[in-house]
């Protein structure tokens, strides 16, 4: 998947924090307990009609719960793919940006660092300040002056480093 130079090596590898995907994963636990909330509420409050029709129709809620679930499940490890496989690698040449877009579908981009022109840090918010994550936006010089950008970057202080470090290598080496 990764084609490297002869002469190049891997300096990082750049992903998001887990605390963004631990973000992502609370809306689909939350998507598994709401129903049997729901269910236990209904016992509890619904009017006897209402209750007739629970109880009648239990092995049929109980199927669609499981199909909810199993969509529930998948939808997890499509957020764990996107999580996993959405990396960045700095090289002594360049960032290789591997953007995973969903389970078969990724893009891949290279930027050398002769083509930086800037880098810059976002973080916002007390948590990640504390848990140290955020934005790193990378601006190139080329004609369409495309940004690269990885949202939720663990250490993004010290990406922003290492890529200027090998930036100012590279200015020197011309």
């Amino acid at each position: 998947m990764l084609n490297l130079e002869k002469d190049e090596k891997i300096i990082l590898e750049v992903r998001k924090h887990w605390f963004i995907f631990i973000g992502n994963i609370l809306g689909l636990f939350f998507g598994v307990a709401l129903p049997i909330i729901a269910y236990f509420l209904a016992l509890n409050f619904a009017p006897d009609e209402v209750l007739k029709i629970i109880l009648n129709y239990k092995a049929i809620s109980l199927y669609v719960y499981s199909v909810w679930v199993l969509i529930l499940w998948v939808s997890f490890f499509i957020q764990w793919t996107n999580y996993y496989l959405d990396v960045w690698f700095v090289t002594e040449k360049r960032i290789i940006d591997i953007d995973q877009k969903g389970i078969f579908h990724r893009d891949i981009s290279n930027l050398r660092f002769d083509k930086i022109q800037d880098v810059t840090v976002e973080v916002n918010g007390f948590i990640a300040t504390l848990l140290n994550f955020g934005d790193i936006h990378v601006q190139t010089a080329a004609e369409d002056s495309s940004e690269f950008s990885m949202k939720g970057a663990k250490n993004p202080e010290h990406v922003k480093k290492i890529i200027f470090a090998q930036h100012n290598k590279e200015a020197e080496n011309k």
